[in-house]
Formats: C-alpha cells, sequence, structure tokens
C-alpha cells in the first residue's frame, strides 16, 4: 500500500465530498471542517456510489436506501431506510435480509496542496 495523490485541496471544499479511483478502488474524499477522510464509496447496503448522497457533520447518506456512514470510522450509522409505500411485497421481501456492512477507510494526508490517500 502506498499514499497516491487524489485531488488538490481547492477540489474539495468544507463540508462536501468527492468520488475518486485509484487502481480500480472507488472512494470518497469528505472535507469535515477542514480534515479529510477517505471511505471506499460504495454503500455497505447495496453498493450504491455514497458520493451521490449527502454529508451532514461526520455522515454520509446513502442516496439509494438511506444507509448512514459515520466517514471518519466507516462504521454503520443506520440501516436502510425503505420507503414501504414505494414497495411491492417482493421487494420487501428481496431488501429486508441484505446486510450493511462498515465500510473499508483509507488513511489519509495532506502534503502542500495535494490530498493523498493510502490504497
Amino acid at each position: 500500500m502506498s499514499f497516491v495523490e487524489v485531488a488538490r485541496l481547492k477540489d474539495i471544499p468544507l463540508e462536501k465530498m468527492k468520488h475518486v479511483e485509484v487502481n480500480g478502488t472507488e472512494i470518497l474524499v469528505a472535507n469535515v471542517g477542514g480534515t479529510f477522510y477517505a471511505v471506499n464509496d460504495r454503500c455497505g447496503h447495496m453498493s450504491a456510489r455514497l458520493s451521490m448522497g449527502t454529508l451532514s457533520g461526520t455522515v454520509v447518506t446513502c442516496p439509494l436506501h438511506g444507509s448512514r456512514f459515520d466517514v471518519t470510522t466507516g462504521k454503520k450509522v443506520a440501516g436502510p431506510v425503505l420507503q414501504e409505500e414505494a414497495l411491492t411485497q417482493r421487494q420487501r421481501e428481496l431488501i429486508m435480509p441484505v446486510k450493511t456492512y462498515d465500510l473499508p477507510t483509507h488513511s489519509v494526508k495532506v502534503d502542500g496542496e495535494s490530498i493523498l490517500v493510502d490504497v
């Protein structure tokens, strides 16, 4: 494993996140209060791209089913929120047993204007 430049400081403003790919690994880099964190950019529930969701403080919410993860630790904060009226009984039966896993994290360091992630 080694640190790879994934963005410049100006590319990820405060309280924003960015999708990057390094050697086939999809990574979400988040700027929380000026500190950068990196987790895998695929939801631990059904693999949606988390960087297309929302970031509130240290928590990213999946745009697909609402699972939430702490970007500082990769830990699941909450499982999916399923809109019952939008699902058929069969869809509920298929989705409900799907487990939601914590996200792998990546070490981040800033070198000058560069954001580097250990991949």
